[in-house]
């Protein structure tokens, strides 16, 4: 089965992105946004690997947009 790395964009500051280089993982999921994509691609079968910056509190908030049937 695929595993798909799911991530919310940390947002910076400013142009050059000082505090929040490109790339770089929020610390929270969004949930709003990881509803969306549960959305899109519903219907298609893998794991998802979270990648942020508090883990367990998100795996947690995940867990329960995915047991909501989002």
């Amino acid at each position: 089965m695929p595993i798909v790395d799911y991530s919310s964009p940390h947002i910076g500051n400013n142009e050059k992105n000082i505090k929040g280089r490109k790339g770089k993982h929020a610390e929270s999921i969004d949930g709003t946004t990881f509803k969306k994509f549960l959305k899109e691609t519903e219907g298609l079968d893998f794991d998802v690997m979270l990648e942020i910056k508090d883990k367990e509190k998100s795996a947690l908030e995940a867990l329960k947009i995915l047991n909501s049937k989002f």
